[in-house]
């Protein structure tokens, strides 16, 4: 069985490689990143070879994905995609054009996209949870270019048997982007964004690769009747406080709560926006970002998805930040 993963060297991409190279049932894994070095070193820190046979290690990357043409695989999982940049046009290149052009190029019997709750956007006044049923409201060049890629990719695709997740917030390890939190709770100050409490669903990434396996080994009904979004998300909602403070007893500390005013943190975005360096070292502030920090709402039901293909989260938020702290400590990142 061969399997095309896309974006390997990412959060997402590395735990599903790790996953799948141990599936004796996948005699290859294909993987096209942007570098190669990046790629072998992780590959390294893992324990593993380059030269393994079951890799095949391409550079290829989006909108283009050159050396690809007249792959035939059974499984392609797309993990690749663009979170930030500074126009829109980048994030429609890579997220759209750049899925259509891989399914053009790559023939599949199956195929996961990620995708992201970003394309639904926050709860709207009121509402608890949004379902998959729910109008989209994205408020981000990026979750608009995600939506946009799901509606494309039906109309170009919709008789092809794939499916497009929808996680929210993806915590665990090898991930890069909760490094900064664990560097914050480890100075004992822990900074939280407005005075109310903002509500938001996560989801491990040991649950999502479990998620994405299913959906590729799942023959629960045929694509042309089955959905093509779906949420996965953990059934535990937590709070921006409760990430921060949980955040501390992973680490084994104890942080001291800061609220700051949102119209502050507004100004800064807005500085971060103008400088460069500024919006190279802190993108997740950059204008078009921010907006997702000021909903008081980002969370999803994964009923959906959890019933028809038997899936269920398990990754609690304190396991899921222990084991994401253990591995920054094991491989000397804090």
């Amino acid at each position: 069985m061969k399997a095309l993963i896309t974006g390997a060297s990412g959060f997402v991409g590395r735990n599903l490689v790790l996953k799948l190279h141990q599936d004796p049932k996948v005699s290859q894994l294909i993987l096209p990143v942007r570098s190669r070095k990046k790629l072998e070193a992780q590959l390294a820190q893992e324990g593993l070879s380059p030269s393994d046979s079951k890799l095949k290690i391409l550079e290829s990357s989006a909108p283009s994905w050159r050396g690809l043409e007249g792959s035939q695989v059974d499984f392609l999982v797309h993990c690749a995609g663009l979170l930030f940049a500074r126009e829109k046009e980048e994030f429609f290149e890579t997220n759209v054009e750049g899925t259509l052009q891989l399914f053009r190029t790559v023939s599949f019997k199956k195929a996961v996209v990620l995708s992201s709750q970003a394309a639904s956007g926050p709860c709207q006044s009121g509402q608890l949870l949004k379902t998959e049923e729910d109008k989209e409201n994205p408020i981000t060049w990026y979750g608009r270019s995600k939506l946009e890629m799901e509606s494309q990719l039906e109309k170009e695709f919709g008789q092809r048997d794939y499916i497009c997740l929808r996680p929210p917030m993806i915590l665990g390890a090898r991930d890069s982007a909760t490094l900064p939190l664990f560097k914050m709770v480890r100075g004992r100050v822990l900074f939280k964004p407005g005075f109310e409490p903002k509500y938001y669903s996560f989801v491990s990434v040991s649950d999502l690769v479990e998620a994405i396996q299913i959906s590729l080994t799942s023959s629960n009904s045929s694509p042309q009747n089955r959905s093509k979004s779906y949420f996965v998300a953990s059934d535990e909602v937590i709070t921006d406080e409760m990430l921060l403070t949980t955040a501390a007893k992973a680490a084994e500390k104890k942080g001291f709560l800061v609220k700051v005013p949102q119209p502050l943190l507004k100004m800064v975005a807005k500085a971060v926006d103008a400088v460069p360096a500024w919006r190279s070292a802190i993108p997740s502030l950059s204008g078009d970002r921010a907006k997702e920090i000021w909903p008081d709402r980002w969370v999803v039901s994964s009923k959906k998805f959890a019933n028809e293909f038997s899936w269920s989260a398990e990754g609690r938020l304190l396991e899921t930040l222990q084991d994401t702290y253990a591995w920054y400590v094991k491989n000397g990142e804090i």
